[in-house]
């Protein structure tokens, strides 16, 4: 099992907290507890699928996961490798004009958001990576491709 973080280049600091490389060898089944900020996931091996109600939903290999009242459940197939991001609480609205609010206890493909051909891009260079440098460094460029110049009321930012 393998569980990485890494920090973003100096561009991308103001709006994400860090990156997690993850892999495991086996099938687990396991929570995410809420947190304070959106997460896009890129999986660049094996399957990810949501439990909620007993029903599965096996997810796409890019996905962003919203704000959640309560814990959400996943089970990974074995040797699965992921790239996290884990945004600042402000940070996903710089990226997307997407309505942050209208992702809350949803996880969806994240191509649902961004263009389906820059996302298949990531995916085929991912896939084709072989070092987590490689991998953070795909996700960056992606995520500086989507940057956008706006202003964030300092009121939010504070609280």
């Amino acid at each position: 099992m393998k569980f990485e973080k890494h920090f973003p280049n100096d561009t991308l600091k103001p709006y994400i907290k860090y990156y997690v490389v993850s892999e495991m060898d086996k099938e687990t089944e396991y929570k995410v507890f809420p947190i304070s900020g959106l997460v896009i996931g890129f999986q660049y091996k094996g399957q990810l699928t949501a439990i909620k109600d007993n029903e599965t939903d096996k997810l796409k290999s890019a996905g962003v996961s919203g704000l959640s009242d309560s814990y959400r459940l996943f089970k990974n197939s074995a040797d699965i490798g992921s790239v996290l991001v884990y945004f600042t609480e402000t940070g996903f609205s710089h990226f997307a004009s997407h309505p942050v609010h209208e992702l809350f206890n949803l996880s969806i493909s994240l191509d649902t958001i961004f263009n389906k051909n820059q996302i298949h891009e990531v995916e085929e260079k991912l896939a084709g990576s072989k070092t987590d440098n490689q991998r953070i460094r795909i996700i960056e460029q992606f995520l500086c491709s989507q940057l956008k110049s706006i202003e964030t009321d300092r009121l939010v930012t504070e609280a």
